[in-house]
């Protein structure tokens, strides 16, 4: 028997800015997306509810993108 996977929120602070095809494959793919851009710090991309294994793609859909993250952090509910 398998546990439903535990959701919880993640912040992903990336170098630079979020490429809008990026974002609008997170946003058909995930709710609460948000992303907010700074010109000196950067972009943090929020997905409220997610899993771990949604945590990965995320990652590896940046990386394949060519993007450079910064930091993540998970935030618990």
């Amino acid at each position: 028997m398998n546990p439903e996977p535990t959701l919880s929120g993640v912040e992903v602070t990336l170098f630079g800015p979020l490429a809008a095809s990026v974002l609008r494959l997170l946003d058909q793919r995930y709710d609460n997306v948000t992303a907010v851009s700074a010109p000196s710090a950067g972009t943090v991309v929020t997905i409220a509810d997610i899993d771990q294994a949604g945590e990965r793609a995320v990652l590896n859909l940046l990386w394949d993108t060519g993007h450079q993250v910064r930091s993540v952090r998970r935030q618990s509910q």
